[in-house]
């Protein structure tokens, strides 16, 4: 069984300290929370399907998260005080365990993925009307041989690879949100570890 506490604490050891760079003026600066939970000695990672109605990525799968607000020294902060606005998760329930390398997405923003531990009883579900559905995928079943591939997808007058996982109880992670995932599953497998 993987055990990504002990594997990222130890392969991601304070890196949560990250500040944005100050030097990115055309780029959207914004973070999203890997949130993790261990339920029945079995690992999940918690997955949002955006509402419809937004104008980016709109009924796609994601991690709770968003864009980077001026009081947000660093994508910790982002990815907690969203996570609280989006799925209602207090700040003090999730022990953070590092962030994994920024993501650039089409719409250009860059997204660093803060990796966190469920510490509190607390159900995260749908606070915001940006959250259409919120559920849990055991991370044995994202790890699984041959769960994901590269496809190529349109990207408006070209085309570009982007990753698709199987469909999991009628839910397709891809894009941004699969490469995340990913390089979540690459950092517990040793691959790419600080």
């Amino acid at each position: 069984m993987i055990n990504p506490e002990t594997l990222l604490r130890n392969s991601l050891r304070g890196n949560f300290t990250k500040r944005y760079p100050s030097n990115l003026e055309r780029i959207k600066l914004s973070a999203v929370l890997i949130l993790l939970r261990n339920r029945n000695d079995a690992w999940e990672v918690f997955f949002t399907r955006r509402s419809e109605q937004l104008a980016d990525h709109g009924g796609q799968i994601a991690f709770p998260g968003g864009r980077a607000e001026a009081g947000d020294s660093g994508p910790l902060q982002t990815a907690l005080r969203e996570a609280c606005e989006e799925i209602g998760v207090p700040p003090g329930s999730v022990h953070p365990l590092g962030i994994l390398e920024p993501v650039d997405t089409s719409s250009g923003f860059r997204v660093w993925p803060v990796v966190g531990v469920l510490r509190s009883p607390v159900e995260p579900g749908s606070s915001s009307p940006e959250v259409a559905e919120a559920f849990w995928i055991p991370l044995d079943w994202l790890a699984a041989d041959g769960r994901w591939e590269w496809r190529i997808v349109p990207a408006g007058e070209n085309r570009r690879e982007a990753v698709f996982f199987e469909a999991y109880q009628g839910h397709i992670i891809w894009g941004v949100t699969a490469a995340i995932t990913v390089q979540l599953l690459d950092r517990l497998h040793g691959k790419g570890a600080a």
